[in-house]
């Protein structure tokens, strides 16, 4: 597909984009010293191992209270977005197996297993072992092939897994990467990359760095706008997403107050792969949303269920972002009282049926202090 035309509005985020490269913090493994992390503030201070493990929780709260909510909602509106301004954001008593979370779920368990770099082999034995249940289309595929004795990256390749040239598989499984990350956008897009490829190839493994990036440096930036701008910089020049994050830059900047008009753009130039779980599509969805809630949790959440599409994915993606800037102990009804129970209903192995939110992120915290 045609890119779109280079707008004057492209021309003024392209550099924006530039202005924020050259503000982007630096990785040096050095950089961080006993209970800190690698991140800086704005300031230039270290972000200390007690915020760090604040905003990882708050993005793990929004991330089960968003998926939940948007399960329901998963291919419902495709031609055209939802009614109203709102969407209902439910809160059980507990949070069950969905893709959108349990494959980070397992993958935590990897990271504690084998170390931050386990091989390809020893994430196909865990699937054998953990993941039978609630996954679809390329990632049940990669995970059949595994059956079969085929071994990552090859299970996500394009003669193998054809759905994962174009599906969303891989970039709604692996916004842990910048969790684990903060403050090291080029290390959470290696790892993002690497466990994407275990599903998908294309647009999917690119998005997949994206958000890791986003999510990597939301421990330090705040402003939505910089932080896409950030991660749009570190695109390389092949990226499939980085025209995309162009297009919808440019649509919200002509029309600012209108998210269903940036929306049917979406629609014309995106929704035109096989089915609505389609990368190009809800990425460039999340992406308007974060733009058009301009920081709002519930905002953002709220467009990223009436966009359409698989909604629970773009709702998930945008407000595990927004849970990092924000924290735990600032988080908006109904999410600061959500509940913090996890079910894990794929008990095919040995992993435990019941964990608990604030766990996984002391855990996923964890992960990230020892790799700074």
């Amino acid at each position: 597909m045609a890119r779109p035309p280079r707008c004057f509005a492209v021309v003024l985020f392209v550099l924006a984009v530039a202005v924020a490269a050259a503000a982007c913090v630096s990785e040096s493994p050095d950089s961080s010293g006993p209970g800190q992390t690698a991140a800086l503030d704005q300031d230039g201070a270290a972000l200390d191992e007690a915020t760090y493990r604040d905003k990882v929780h708050g993005s793990w709260v929004a991330t089960m209270v968003a998926n939940f909510s948007g399960l329901d909602l998963q291919g419902v509106w495709l031609d055209a977005p939802g009614p109203g301004n709102s969407i209902d954001l439910l809160s059980p008593d507990q949070w069950s197996t969905d893709d959108d979370t349990h494959v980070e779920w397992l993958d935590l368990h990897i990271l504690e297993t084998y170390g931050l770099n386990p091989t390809y082999r020893q994430i196909r034995d865990e699937w054998v072992d953990h993941l039978n249940g609630d996954i679809w289309v390329a990632t049940r595929a990669a995970r059949d092939l595994m059956d079969q004795g085929v071994v990552p990256p090859e299970t996500g390749s394009v003669q193998l897994n054809p759905d994962g040239a174009w599906s969303m598989d891989a970039q709604l499984e692996t916004e842990l990467f910048g969790l684990i990350n903060p403050g090291r956008p080029t290390r959470a897009r290696e790892q993002a990359r690497f466990f994407a490829n275990v599903t998908n190839r294309g647009p999917a493994v690119d998005a997949s760095a994206f958000y890791a990036h986003m999510y990597s440096m939301a421990f330090d930036i705040s402003d939505v706008q910089t932080l896409i701008a950030q991660a749009r910089a570190a695109e390389p020049e092949d990226s499939i997403v980085a025209p995309i994050v162009d297009a919808v830059v440019s649509w919200h900047d002509a029309s600012p107050n209108d998210w269903r008009q940036t929306r049917e753009r979406i629609r014309v130039a995106y929704d035109t792969d096989p089915e609505w779980w389609a990368s190009r599509v809800n990425f460039a969805t999340t992406i308007m949303a974060l733009l058009y809630g301009e920081g709002d949790l519930r905002r953002t959440v709220d467009i990223a269920g009436l966009a359409g599409w698989d909604a629970d994915n773009n709702m998930t993606t945008s407000a595990g972002l927004l849970g990092v800037i924000i924290g735990f102990d600032d988080l908006p009804e109904p999410f600061a009282s959500a509940s913090d129970t996890y079910f894990n209903e794929d008990l095919s192995g040995d992993l435990p049926q019941f964990d608990t939110v604030s766990n996984i992120a002391r855990r996923t915290a964890d992960l990230g202090l020892a790799g700074s």
